[in-house]
């Protein structure tokens, strides 16, 4: 039995008298996956699964830490143990395994070496399996923007997202990701019909847990009949070759997962963070009218109210919605249009304000190589691709490719509808966020909202959307207030549904206002999934913490043990106030606080609290 581990996790590995391999990921010494098979499976009947002998073992420690251009936190600790177990098989070929521990969890992936009996191949399916201690729970998601249903890790259908969130019978939590996706097939979770509570590997193929082939139609996809039913993918490499990490992040409590972030970007190839010094984290809004006098309005309220972007969303260049108009040229503005982007863009310029643009894969993909530099000569900030398609391995290089073309132009990256995080921001920073989460676009609900911290967040940044004013909210304002603590982006998208005539003079708009995007510091303080969650974040010496609530009233008690010591902070509450003849009723009250204090939060159902702490 090989071992790595670090601190309270380890991952194991052994090889049983038929050669086949086993994993097993513990926490405090106990199993939270139990022994699990792996393997790769080649065309032309290559398995690579039985038959080995561990051949070497290489162990590495690794001490330290790294600060990220940006993020949840100003420095990021790397530190773990790395065994590299080469196996040989009886035909003589050979595969690693590289297994690692960090404190926030573990991972493996597979390698293969370059070699005389491998040289170039098609991977057609992986033998890894995921099993759980009888009595888990699994929080099952089909598609990037599902709903979560809770129900027995036996009992999950269908092709599961990731990260896949399992919570154990006694007690503890293990959240499956995949990390450094970058030429391979998406992973997704299906059930292993041959074994109890256990999942496997699908690598997705086009129609696999994205849409049905009927939203396919609905958004624009061109599907040829080859594709049609394509549910599952291979991957084609030449040695060496290694697949993507397959990763755990691994917690006691529920409130440990808030923030815990670190491993799929410490698992994801690093970069010189001077290469990109036009990376510029921000607030933006989106301009609805697509208009020359509603983009002046739109960089008004932004340049007011503390935002730094301007988004021009779909429609800039041409009609998204006749599926005639699939290849819009985006070299230009809608002739149909008022709209004069050089100009909105030169007033953006005056007032500190800049530009992104909504580019459809529709246009991004035959137009995106000779758009780049007339994007870049017309000053944008960055664009903002929408609808790209993931799955199989050619469209997970396209993406890769374009948000390093984009570099190339010094152009910032939002990737919107299917795409979910495997850690590309740390290689290529100007990937600011993505979506790949049911949020604002769909009116969640107040449980939505209060799984995702848990289940969606650890994977990376998710532009959630931010409404406020929209009278569709199935939450409070003061719940939407703390979801800008609670969701992580770097580009924070503020007000979707509303435009700058909305606000009124609402005072609680200042939290807003004040908010960062990226931080210091983040403390996960409270919470269960589903239930309700509570945040901590730091910039500089600031404070900000977001409460959100689910259906059912509940009183937090939130103890203020992560302020500095010895100093006194003023603390401004915005919280529900049913009572109050305005249209957000919410409140607005000052308190102090130091280290020693515990808060008192009455959450009403649907609600939520935003603090802001300053140093007095």
């Amino acid at each position: 039995m090989i071992e790595a581990k670090h601190g309270v996790n380890s991952i194991e590995l052994d090889v049983d008298e038929r050669g086949q391999i086993w994993y097993t990921v513990k926490r405090h010494g106990s199993a939270v996956v139990v022994p699990s098979r792996l393997g790769l499976r080649l065309a032309k009947d290559l398995p690579l699964t039985d038959g080995f002998k561990i051949r070497s073992v290489t162990k590495t420690n690794m001490e330290g830490s790294w600060a990220p251009l940006y993020g949840e936190r100003a420095e990021i600790d790397d530190s773990y143990e790395e065994a590299v177990v080469c196996l040989e098989d009886g035909s003589g070929r050979f595969m690693e395994v590289h297994m690692r521990a960090y404190s926030e969890g573990t991972a493996f992936q597979y390698v293969i070496p370059e070699q005389e009996l491998i040289k170039e191949f098609t991977l057609v399916e992986e033998e890894t399996r995921f099993t759980f201690p009888q009595g888990s729970l699994a929080w099952e998601e089909h598609g990037v923007e599902g709903k979560y249903f809770v129900k027995p890790v036996g009992d999950v259908n269908g092709y599961c997202e990731r990260p896949f969130a399992v919570r154990l019978p006694e007690g503890g939590y293990v959240l499956v990701h995949e990390a450094g996706l970058s030429d391979y097939a998406r992973m997704l979770m299906v059930r292993d019909e041959q074994a109890d509570n256990t999942l496997k590997v699908h690598l997705s193929g086009h129609l696999c847990g994205l849409y049905s082939a009927e939203d396919y139609v609905g958004y624009g996809f061109t599907l040829n009949e080859d594709e049609e039913d394509s549910m599952e993918s291979q991957v084609a490499g030449r040695t060496p070759f290694a697949t993507p990490w397959r990763m755990f992040i691994l917690a006691d409590h529920a409130a440990e997962l808030l923030g815990r972030s670190n491993l799929v970007l410490n698992l994801s190839e690093p970069v010189n963070n001077e290469a990109f010094p036009y990376v510029k984290p921000g607030k933006a809004l989106r301009d609805i009218q697509l208009s020359t006098s509603s983009a002046f309005q739109c960089i008004d309220f932004c340049a007011d109210h503390g935002l730094q972007y301007v988004l021009f969303d779909g429609g800039w260049y041409g009609s998204l919605d006749s599926l005639e108009n699939k290849a819009i040229d985006p070299r230009r503005e809608d002739p149909e249009r008022d709209l004069d982007l050089k100009k909105v863009i030169a007033y953006g310029k005056e007032r500190g304000i800049g530009v992104f643009l909504y580019v459809d894969r529709t246009a991004a993909e035959p137009y995106l190589d000779v758009a780049l530099p007339i994007w870049k000569e017309w000053g944008i900030a960055g664009i903002k691709l929408g609808f790209v398609k993931v799955g199989p391995q050619e469209w997970t290089r396209w993406l890769v490719e374009a948000v390093r073309k984009c570099h190339e132009y010094g152009l910032m990256v939002n990737v919107h509808d299917a795409y979910r995080p495997t850690g590309l921001s740390r290689t290529y920073p100007n990937l600011l966020t993505q979506e790949g989460i049911r949020g604002n676009e769909h009116f969640p609900t107040a449980g939505h909202n209060a799984t995702l911290p848990f289940v969606r967040f650890p994977a990376g940044a998710g532009d959630y959307t931010l409404c406020y004013f929209d009278q569709r909210l199935k939450v409070t304002h003061a719940h939407m207030l703390a979801m800008g603590v609670i969701v992580y982006s770097p580009m924070q998208m503020m007000f979707w549904y509303d435009k700058p005539s909305d606000w009124n003079g609402e005072p609680e708009i200042e939290f807003w206002e004040k908010l960062p995007v990226t931080w210091d510091e983040t403390v996960g303080l409270a919470g269960e999934i589903g239930e309700y969650a509570a945040m901590a974040r730091r910039k500089n010496e600031e404070w900000f913490i977001g409460c959100i609530n689910n259906e059912n009233p509940r009183t937090l008690h939130i103890p203020l043990s992560f302020l500095q010591a010895g100093v006194k902070y003023a603390v401004r509450i915005y919280e529900d106030r049913p009572e109050l003849d305005t249209r957000t009723k919410v409140g607005i009250r000052s308190a102090e606080a130091v280290k020693e204090s515990m808060l008192e939060l009455k959450l009403m159902g649907s609600g939520g609290v935003a603090l802001y702490l300053k140093p007095l």
